[in-house]
């Protein structure tokens, strides 16, 4: 059934119980007029709602879909060179879509799923340039995927501390770099300020003063060995 067949059903329905309640308090006359107009009412009501319909139709054209962006944030040279643009949909969304990304990977991470989670975070860093994060976090998917050979992750270490000199994670990376190429004393002095970041009763912070004492160690026979 049409909404407005609905509508007019209703509208006879109410006329007849107007011309009832009219009766019911003695007014016999309004009550009868009400009566016999019912139908015309109906027919009315149902007139008028296809009427309105059609006019919608066609005066309102039909909204476009909403089509989400993909295309990666502007480099900081762009973003520099022009004002910001207001904040919308198509702009909201990357990071929207580089936050499911980012899920994803680590979860491709915890399952061992190396080379595809170095491969989200490279399409991560690609998109978002200035994500030291992200940059950390595709060194250690590359060199879990490389059987840990931290070399393959180099660039991506060098890029997270570029955008942030004292991010822990790419700092521990890059002292393990470091330790992995026998460059002991560069690895103890980055060991040493990696621990200056650390609350001290930490559990990391005790791991890495275990690392910074074997470094040393390792040091001072590398410079004995000279």
């Amino acid at each position: 059934m049409s909404s407005s067949m609905v509508l007019a059903i209703v509208a006879f329905a109410a006329s007849l119980a107007g011309a009832a309640w009219l009766s019911q308090r003695g007014r016999m006359r309004a009550g009868f007029a009400l009566l016999v107009a019912a139908p015309v009412i109906g027919a009315l009501t149902a007139a008028a709602s296809i009427n309105y319909a059609a006019n919608r139709s066609t005066s309102t054209p039909a909204s476009p879909p909403l089509v989400a962006s993909t295309a990666p944030a502007p480099s900081p040279q762009a973003t520099n060179a022009q004002p910001a643009a207001p904040a919308t949909a198509s702009s909201i969304q990357p990071s929207v879509e580089i936050d499911s990304w980012r899920r994803k990977a680590e979860q491709l991470r915890r399952d061992k799923h190396f080379a595809e989670a170095r491969d989200l975070y490279q399409r991560i860093v690609s998109a978002s340039p200035g994500d030291a994060d992200a940059w950390a976090d595709l060194a250690d998917a590359a060199a879990a995927a490389a059987d840990g050979d931290l070399r393959v992750g180099a660039n991506a270490i060098e890029r997270a501390l570029q955008v942030d000199p004292n991010h822990l994670k790419g700092l521990w990376l890059k002292a393990s770099l470091e330790l992995q190429e026998k460059r002991y004393g560069s690895a103890a002095d980055i060991w040493q300020r990696l621990l200056s970041h650390l609350p001290p009763e930490s559990s990391d912070a005790k791991i890495v003063n275990e690392n910074l004492a074997e470094t040393r160690r390792l040091a001072a026979q590398q410079g004995a060995a000279k």
